[in-house]
């Protein structure tokens, strides 16, 4: 299993990916609150297979990205 963590916050989100073995399969980065931050988050993720739960009300904008939610 992958484990993704996604940090999120108004302007700034973080993101990291590990295994349930505790492997660390991509390393804490940031993502900014916008489409270029975005593309950055799916271009880190795209060869993960994972499911994610957001909280708070700054993911609005992260779910609303067309390529995030398919």
């Amino acid at each position: 299993m992958i484990y993704v963590g996604v940090d999120i916050a108004k302007l700034n989100h973080f993101a990291s990916a590990v295994s349930s073995e505790g492997d660390i399969l991509i390393e804490p980065f940031k993502i900014t609150n916008d489409n270029d931050g975005f593309r950055l988050l799916i271009s880190k993720l795209e060869s993960l297979v994972f499911i994610a739960g957001l909280t708070l009300h700054f993911y609005h904008n992260i779910v609303r990205y067309p390529s995030i939610c398919l």
